[in-house]
């Protein structure tokens, strides 16, 4: 008669829903609700007087600083190849050389180009760096519609300057290999004072070759 007290025990729990399989389902969804709390739980208690500000979860460690031997290495390497692709087409000497290039909007993609490195120089030099003035929309609205609208002037001037030499699809190739592969990396790399230096020098050289 003992021996079946346990026996009616457990079928007791069966009948109940208390079976081992079922406890062991149950011990999985609580582990479960505490892992998806967890992140809920390391966050720090609400500052008080303050109910809508929320501690931030502190962010993940950064990557490799902009200055790294191995960032520098990559950009470099980016510049590198798509200087020579470009050197492979003759896209320079075609610029200066070819009949097939539209001149005319050529030269009215250059001058937006010269009134937006005009813009970046005022806001980041005189405002930025003189006045102490942080760069950004807010503070320089209509700077920023103006830049947007030369940069649409001088993708456009460009685009119908190099397409009848290169057609559509390779020239919009050209264009975006030229401003990620040369444009964004050269500002990534070099500091403001010297980007605006750089584009002084190398669009004075530019001017005295293309005539």
């Amino acid at each position: 008669r003992e021996q079946k007290q346990p026996a009616l025990a457990w079928l007791g729990a069966v009948v109940e829903g208390k079976s081992i399989v079922g406890l062991y389902h149950r011990a999985v969804e609580m582990n479960l609700d505490l892992e998806q709390s967890a992140p809920l739980r390391r966050r720090g208690p609400r500052p008080e007087g303050n109910d809508d500000a929320m501690p931030m979860i502190p962010p993940p460690p950064p990557g490799l600083p902009p200055r790294h031997p191995l960032q520098l290495m990559k950009r470099t390497a980016i510049m590198g190849g798509t200087l020579y692709a470009m050197h492979d087409i003759s896209l320079f000497h075609n610029i200066i050389h070819s009949p097939e290039i539209k001149h005319e909007w050529f030269k009215i993609g250059l001058a937006s180009s010269i009134a937006i490195m005009a813009i970046k120089a005022y806001l980041e030099l005189y405002q930025g760096k003189k006045n102490k003035k942080k760069v950004e929309y807010e503070n320089f609205r209509a700077a920023t519609h103006a830049s947007i609208v030369l940069i649409l002037i001088a993708w456009i001037s460009f685009h119908k300057s190099l397409s009848p030499l290169y057609g559509g699809f390779k020239t919009m190739l050209i264009m975006i290999g030229f401003g990620f592969g040369v444009l964004l990396q050269a500002a990534l790399m070099i500091p403001v004072w010297g980007q605006n230096l750089l584009s002084f020098v190398i669009l004075t050289f530019f001017l005295q070759q293309y005539k």
